[in-house]
């Protein structure tokens, strides 16, 4: 087995196709560096603005009245006026410099906007203003910077905030990735079986063992990640790796940038075997590349389309793919909710890579392939 991996690895290192998807990913971090900069993301002064801005954009649903008690506004138009004013002094918090009034505010305005949930009308304005979840991950983080007395950071280009925040966006596309990189796997050993014929070792080993080369590669794109990402230690500094991300893992809950690396890492690793595994299966079904990969996007996109399939089949790996989704908790945004636990997640793409090797096993020998 060693010999066949040393071989693969010194084919699969001489590969342009290896070479090109090393440089695309190296390419798309500069690109995200590029973004955030341009974006301007993580400035709070223009977080704020937008903020103020939707809310203006909701108070104009009302008749303009006295905002005070006796005013005769409604119990929803008073709360987001009372909102507006607390977002005016958080751009003033920003400002000055304080960060003990901007913390303490911001709890103050999640509170707010939690009570508004409930008030009459409040479907009228619900498209120009965060939805629950979004509220809720808003007051659990700095309640959680309250109690830990953090600094906020207000550099997202640091080293630990933005590989957190690469990697939250690599979430949403891996899958599709890594379907797109390994839709190519063993296609030719599938179409033509006399070429591993001469291998001195049985063919549930060779398709292991090619799936192995595979994973290496993956590690291989996860290390250009970090490597391109070196440069903003000398550049913005190394941040903060304990600073709290807010997640929700079937409860709203605060994750610390090395946590949230390390589930996001575990997640990308499970979701690679996952993906190459199903494409080696897919393959020798189809003996097409191009029609594995419609599958595998296909089974991607289905939770998505008929989101009540989540419900149905809880322990569907496929609702999992997505685990940016997950952790941001997006599928409780639904019209019917649905609340995935990331660590059951997990534990779902586990066991079906567990069965997925045991299909490999058992009946991708040479002879039952001819029967295929």
């Amino acid at each position: 087995m060693w010999k066949i991996l040393k071989t693969f690895f010194i084919l699969e290192k001489s590969n342009k196709k290896n070479i090109f998807t090393c440089i695309a990913v190296a390419v798309f971090v500069f690109g995200m560096v590029l973004f955030v900069k341009t974006e301007n993301l993580g400035n709070g002064i223009k977080e704020q603005s937008i903020e103020y801005q939707s809310l203006s954009s909701a108070l104009t649903k009302f008749q303009n009245v006295d905002a005070t008690p006796k005013g005769g506004g409604t119990e929803l138009y008073i709360n987001l006026v009372l909102q507006q004013q607390l977002v005016a002094k958080q751009r003033m918090a920003i400002r000055m410099d304080l960060p003990e009034l901007l913390v303490d505010t911001a709890i103050d305005f999640a509170n707010l906007r939690a009570e508004a949930f409930d008030m009459k009308g409040y479907d009228k304005v619900a498209g120009n203003l965060p939805s629950k979840r979004e509220n809720q991950l808003d007051s659990i983080f700095y309640q959680y910077i309250k109690k830990s007395e953090i600094p906020i950071s207000t550099n997202p280009l640091s080293f630990f905030p933005f590989i957190a925040y690469l990697f939250g966006v690599l979430g949403s596309v891996w899958f599709i990735f890594i379907a797109i990189y390994s839709c190519g796997i063993m296609i030719e050993e599938f179409q033509h079986t006399s070429l591993i014929k001469g291998y001195p070792i049985s063919f549930d080993k060779y398709v292991i063992a090619k799936c192995i080369s595979s994973m290496l590669l993956v590690g291989v794109f996860l290390l250009v990640l970090f490597v391109c990402s070196l440069p903003l230690i000398y550049l913005e500094g190394l941040g903060n790796p304990s600073y709290p991300i807010p997640i929700f893992n079937g409860d709203f809950d605060v994750y610390t940038i090395y946590k949230y690396l390390g589930v996001s890492i575990l997640y990308m690793v499970l979701i690679s075997i996952f993906a190459i595994l199903l494409s080696v299966i897919l393959n020798v079904l189809l003996k097409n590349m191009y029609l594995t990969l419609f599958v595998q996007l296909l089974l991607y996109v289905l939770p998505m389309l008929f989101p009540s399939m989540m419900n149905l089949l809880p322990f569907n790996p496929f609702n999992y793919l997505n685990f940016s989704s997950v952790l941001n908790g997006q599928m409780l945004d639904l019209a019917n909710p649905v609340a995935l636990n990331s660590a059951y997640g997990l534990i779902y793409i586990g066991i079906s890579i567990v069965i997925l090797v045991v299909v490999v096993k058992l009946f991708l020998t040479t002879g039952k392939l001819k029967k295929v």
